[in-house]
């Protein structure tokens, strides 16, 4: 094997020649194990799709970037990211910013967050573009027929698959904040609040946040860093104030049941 880069070039030949011993001392079939091999150099069982569904460019060479990222020494191993799988990715551009979009299956999401810094500054390094890592989700209308009383789960709706888009694509960041901002020509506008702490690593992302957002959900992202200080002392004072609120009491009395007895009030009364 021969590329570009030399530690590339390593990382192939010894899985070759590894994968060669397996099928001398095991005498796997040949030809089935060539096909195994083949199908993991070039990364492609790295990538989720039905039978007939082929894969793009920019699939096949994002497999081959975490089959190259599991074959090297990383802090912390690689057993979460040998775990990993997509079931698309593609290149997102409008005027001069351009990212990589990776969809990933829900139930393998979890690996990806327990990885997320390895596998996105490797990612980010290779194809010199920020890279996403979203999960793939499924969104079901309300007018859908379903079998007897079977509701729709919320995690299901518009809404929901929509902040969780949002809260993949700002990870590690955090929101403090949210608000809908409506213009009068009907336009809205979804203004983040981010702590003033994550400036420092977040401005340089926010154009390719809103992209992102946007090619995934229609919706239009503007951001602001609020000091998380102030906000605390906003909610504190908010819940003081319903705490200090006077609250309207009815009083009712009623007669005790050991009030039987008669009249204490005199006879002449």
């Amino acid at each position: 094997f021969f590329f570009n880069d030399t530690a590339t070039t390593e990382i192939y030949t010894q899985a070759f020649v590894g994968s060669v011993r397996c099928v001398q001392e095991t005498g796997i079939n040949a030809e089935y194990m060539g096909l195994f091999v083949s199908r993991m150099y070039s990364g492609r069982d790295k990538i989720v799709k039905k039978k007939d569904e082929k894969t793009t460019e920019t699939e096949d060479e994002v497999a081959k970037a975490f089959f190259e990222l599991e074959n090297t020494n990383v802090e912390g191993g690689v057993e979460g990211i040998k775990k990993v799988k997509f079931t698309k990715a593609e290149y997102v551009s409008e005027g001069e910013n351009k990212v990589l979009l990776i969809v990933v299956p829900f139930p393998l999401y979890t690996y990806v967050k327990k990885n997320f810094a390895t596998i996105s500054n490797y990612l980010a390094g290779k194809f010199k573009v920020p890279v996403f890592l979203v999960a793939q989700r499924t969104i079901l209308s309300k007018y859908e027929k379903r079998k007897g009383s079977q509701k729709r789960p919320m995690s299901r709706t518009l809404t929901s698959v929509h902040d969780a888009f949002l809260e993949d694509i700002i990870y590690p960041f955090e929101i403090i904040g949210r608000r809908l901002r409506v213009k009068t020509d009907g336009t809205q506008i979804h203004k983040i609040h981010l702590k003033e702490d994550d400036r420092k690593n977040a401005e340089g992302k926010l154009a390719a946040l809103a992209l992102i957002y946007k090619k995934l959900t229609k919706k239009i992202l503007s951001f602001e860093f609020v000091k998380a200080l102030a906000e605390e002392k906003r909610k504190k004072k908010k819940k003081e104030a319903k705490k200090q609120a006077p609250k309207a009491c009815l009083l009712y009395t009623s007669p005790s049941p050991r009030d039987q007895r008669g009249s204490r009030m005199p006879s002449s009364a």
